[in-house]
């Protein structure tokens, strides 16, 4: 038995394929991890030295014996999944590891790597020093620096890798290393592949399930998608996703409320829970150029992608599915692309509700917008150009604080014809709950419609009050007219019209005071009255206001109109006798 170590491979290939494939620690640590998981390790642990620039790699995985060191670690380019067990560890995990070069990534950030393993009760290790293996002949074999040779060991089984002499000038942080090494494999679990990070000062983080996609989703996320659960009615109907979930195909796709840092857009692709292809809008599309990219990430877990025991669709460096390599992987990337175009839909849908849900608060949380959009005045135009504003305002580009998007509403409501209807002296003069069903005649409608109009004009105090008085005579006169004409045989059989009142001209050629107190009389009858008061009391104090008399001066000298203190009181009296009568017409 030969007891050296050798490599397996030209010495230049560690220049090719190992320096040249990452310049960066967190993607070379992350081929490391991976081969943890491949080891079937429950526990990683990843220490860093800053004082002395060493980083170390521990896992409680499988181990190496020496002949699996040489046979497996040291044997570049060696497609494990042919020559071992396939593509399942010893304790049943889809390995991640394929070609074999991974371990060549850290001669990409230093010279110096240790390998100590531990296997059923022995301990071996050696160093590769990479100065050393650039200056190893082409025809020659590079050996590595055997450290320990089959040194019996209590220590349970795993495999250690110290990295010295680094190259790279910094070594990244901790917490930054932990975000990074986050988004690289998403099989990390507390109980399965516990990974932990640490340093010589005490810092630690770890790295759990919950860290894949805490790493991707947005600090203000709107809104999550997931494939396949929340795709059940498309799936049904649509050829492409139903392909994708018989492909058992899984993944998520966040969105923020504004737009993400050009960086983090994009959707990234993982394979046996390791990545396969980076963050990219382009990912499943050549023409993602909609706004909704802008917005939106994600991931999609797409196993059988790394399936192929002897054709690569990923690229060595991980930041690229090779899709145009056969018919199949178009055929994936054309149905992914659908998946994202329906998500697109689903997005604007819930944006728009979201963005209609906003808008109501935001025009309930202002007291004067509320009270117009809730005014029985409201027209149809004010309520539009309301809306279009606090559409406008809550835009994502619209840069302005809650208090001036509140101001610009209340100027906007205050130059409402509803707003100034209702805060006219219209609002004083005449009873809250005064309301002209749609169901009386046009004609009192349009009375109110005109005493409101105008009410709004507050400039002439004296010709406000005549022509409210006016409108409200003409009010009255057409209620009660109507009334005892819609209900003029009734009238008669209660013996409430004098027998000269035969035809509906006659009825409107009363006299108002008399058509008004018949009109009582009615529904004293019926037992409508709105007040406890009897219909001689309600006469009487119609009468002592003498409203009727001013009203009727109003139609012969416009010099003589009664007071506002007049109208006010008779529309005190008048407004719930209307509203009975409104029941009746």
């Amino acid at each position: 038995m030969n007891d050296e170590y050798t490599l397996d491979y030209a010495p230049s290939a560690v220049q090719h394929l190992g320096v040249g494939l990452y310049k960066q620690l967190p993607q070379a640590l992350a081929e490391l991890i991976t081969n943890c998981w491949d080891a079937d390790a429950t526990k990683v642990n990843i220490h860093i030295d800053y004082t002395k620039r060493t980083i170390s790699v521990s896992d409680n995985g499988n181990g190496m014996s020496h002949v699996e060191l040489n046979e497996k670690f040291l044997r570049v380019a060696k497609n494990r999944r042919m020559s071992e067990s396939g593509s399942l560890s010893p304790k049943g995990r889809k390995v991640t590891g394929k070609k074999g070069l991974g371990k060549l990534a850290l001669f990409g950030i230093a010279n110096k790597i240790q390998v100590y393993s531990k296997k059923d009760g022995y301990k071996n290790a050696f160093e590769m020093d990479f100065k050393v293996i650039q200056n190893t002949a082409e025809n020659k074999k590079y050996h590595p620096k055997s450290l320990v040779d089959n040194e019996i060991t209590n220590e349970s089984n795993g495999t250690t890798i110290i990295i010295n002499d680094l190259t790279i000038k910094n070594i990244i942080s901790v917490d930054k290393l932990k975000k990074s090494l986050a988004k690289r494999f998403n099989m990390y679990s507390k109980d399965n592949f516990f990974v932990t990070i640490e340093d010589n000062f005490e810092k630690k983080e770890k790295l759990d399930e919950t860290d894949f996609e805490q790493s991707l989703t947005p600090s203000s996320l709107e809104f999550t998608f997931r494939f396949p659960e929340d795709f059940e009615p498309e799936i049904e109907s649509n050829t492409a996703l139903r392909e994708l979930a018989d492909q058992k195909i899984t993944g998520v796709v966040f969105t923020k409320k504004t737009p993400l840092q050009s960086k983090s857009q994009g959707f990234c692709v993982l394979a046996r829970g390791k990545l396969a292809s980076e963050l990219s809008k382009t990912q499943f599309s050549d023409r993602a150029n909609d706004l909704f990219y802008d917005y939106s990430t994600g991931y999609f877990n797409i196993d059988f992608i790394d399936d192929d025991l002897k054709n690569d669709y990923i690229s060595t460096d991980r930041q690229a599915i090779l899709w145009e390599s056969n018919e199949n992987l178009l055929l994936l990337r054309d149905n992914l692309n659908k998946l994202i175009n329906i998500v697109q839909n689903k997005w604007r849908l819930k944006r728009k509700h979201e963005k209609k849900k906003k808008q109501d608060i935001t025009i309930k949380g202002n007291g004067k917008a509320n009270e117009v959009f809730n005014s029985p005045n409201l027209t149809e135009s004010d309520k539009k150009v309301i809306e279009q504003v606090t559409d406008v305002l809550e835009n994502d580009d619209v840069k302005i604080s809650k208090d001036e998007k509140n101001e610009v509403i209340t100027k906007l409501v205050e130059i409402t014809s509803t707003y100034q209807k209702d805060n006219s002296v219209y609002k004083e003069l005449i009873p809250s709950n005064f309301k002209v069903p749609k169901t009386v005649n046009s004609k009192i409608r349009r009375l109110r419609e005109e005493m409101i109009s105008a009410a709004t004009n507050n400039e002439n105090p004296d010709r406000f009050i005549l022509t409210q008085g006016l409108l409200l005579r003409a009010m009255l006169d057409s209620s009660v007219s109507s009334l005892i004409t819609k209900h003029l045989q009734e009238f008669h059989e209660l013996n409430i019209l004098n027998n000269y009142v035969k035809t509906e001209n006659d009825a409107y050629n009363l006299k108002l005071k008399d058509k008004l107190n018949d009109a009582i009389d009615y529904l004293d009858k019926k037992k409508k009255l709105p007040t406890a008061k009897s219909a001689s009391v309600l006469k009487n104090e119609i009468g002592n206001q003498q409203l009727i008399l001013k009203l009727d001066q109003l139609m012969h000298d416009s010099e003589e109109w009664p007071k506002r203190k007049d109208l006010k009181d008779g529309w005190d009296t008048l407004g719930p006798l209307f509203i009975k009568i409104f029941d009746y017409i």
